[in-house]
């Protein structure tokens, strides 16, 4: 599910037609509306609410023009320090929150994770308050919002599961999002393989990109045993209960 060079006048052209889900922003090849998904009480998450994508700083003019055209208020920027300053933003056309969750802070990750289980989880437990204020930052909003970090995977995916979860999104379908990502991002990785300069470099890199869709099922269940589920986890990591319920209501209804 790409969304390489291939913009409709709104934004919101179909790379795939059973899945409007999928946008294409020229310049992202990662980007999904949370909308569309069933949750346990019948109803559908609302389209136009929150957005995942790898960074949005790749966006081509026509890319940016689609992102306005489908009415994007503010974005939030999950990149570590590091990676903005090799990676610095241009004038955005739209606010930009950042709220930085860093791997490599961890002693734990900082060579990366020896598998996705365990690193998901180190970040789980460690990046609670920036989880929280991503949550308050949906919920405040008026109109849609776009969660990135640098590929859109794994930090955005743990927020964007969180914030499922929390609207009543079943696990499995939760994890057949995120492995969308696993597909979109496909080529990037095999490039970023055959750029490895060491096996060494090469299987670090492979237990990085371990497809992480199978993973997220696991993930969830673990924040139910450990913490009581998402909205106990994220109001003892700082989240509000008024933030958390604009959220839900904003994405539910």
């Amino acid at each position: 599910m790409s969304c390489v060079s291939r913009t409709g006048t709104d934004g919101r052209e179909r790379l795939n037609l059973d899945s409007e889900r999928v946008l294409a922003w020229d310049g992202c090849i990662n980007v999904r509306d949370l909308g569309g998904l069933e949750t346990d009480d019948g109803r559908k998450t609302r389209f136009g609410v929150a957005i995942r994508a790898d960074s949005i700083r790749g966006l081509t003019d026509e890319g940016w023009q689609a992102l306005a055209n489908y009415g994007v208020e503010r974005a939030i920027d999950l990149r570590a320090d590091d990676e903005v300053a090799e990676d610095p933003p241009d004038a955005a056309p739209i606010p930009v929150v950042r709220v930085p969750i860093t791997p490599w802070e961890l002693a734990s990750l900082r060579e990366g994770w020896a598998s996705m289980r365990e690193g998901y989880l180190a970040l789980i437990e460690h990046f609670g308050p920036r989880f929280a204020e991503v949550i308050a930052e949906v919920g405040g909003a008026d109109g849609p919002v776009v969660i990135h970090c640098q590929g859109g995977r794994d930090r955005t995916g743990l927020v964007v599961a969180l914030i499922l979860q929390l609207v009543g999104v079943a696990p499995e379908l939760i994890a057949a999002d995120h492995a969308g990502s696993d597909a979109s991002l496909a080529p990037k990785f095999d490039k970023w393989l055959s750029e490895a300069e060491t096996e060494a470099e090469r299987e670090r890199l492979r237990r990085i990109f371990e497809p992480a869709g199978r993973t997220m099922v696991g993930i969830l269940e673990e924040v139910d045993a450990r913490y009581g589920g998402p909205r106990k986890y994220l109001l003892e990591a700082g989240a509000s209960p008024e933030s958390i319920d604009r959220l839900v209501l904003r994405l539910r209804g």
